[in-house]
């Protein structure tokens, strides 16, 4: 009777992996770098086919990247290599139309970003708090000895 149930639930919880599969196929790099292509060429207007090209070239590198990293910070560091690339492709008003929809976006988005690196001037950094006074055990006098 346990083994039934146990198979029952074995094959219930692959089935709903398979489904959620097939809801979120896995994007190659091409498919990430013509979506990324397309969607920059239609918020900053570029009508240039070389643009474009380059565009997409830059974007397929990265994707190919990001794809093999192992790590976030491997992630973060394509990212930013990306945009000092997009620094080099744009002008500097298309630059800077892109920077500002990244921070519209960032300000927009449902997600929340909990592991998101947020760089901070250093002048602006806080102190760190003090400890908390539990945390302070060595002034604390040892427990007493058990009772015999």
């Amino acid at each position: 009777m346990k083994a039934l149930l146990f198979i029952s639930l074995f094959l219930l919880a692959s089935s709903v992996a398979a489904l959620r599969a097939q809801e979120h196929p896995q994007r190659t790099p091409e498919d990430i770098a013509l979506k990324q292509t397309e969607m920059l060429v239609r918020e900053l207007g570029i009508h240039d086919s070389i643009i474009r090209d380059t565009l997409y070239r830059m974007h397929l590198k990265f994707a190919h990247k990001r794809a093999i990293s192992n790590t976030r910070a491997e992630a973060l560091q394509y990212m930013q290599e990306a945009n000092m690339e997009l620094q080099q492709i744009l002008t500097p008003e298309q630059y800077q139309q892109f920077m500002s929809q990244q921070v519209n976006h960032e300000q927009r988005s449902p997600r929340p970003h909990h592991n998101r690196i947020i760089f901070t001037p250093c002048d602006t950094l806080m102190p760190p708090p003090p400890p908390h006074p539990n945390d302070e055990a060595p002034h604390m006098p040892p427990p007493p000895p058990p009772h015999q």
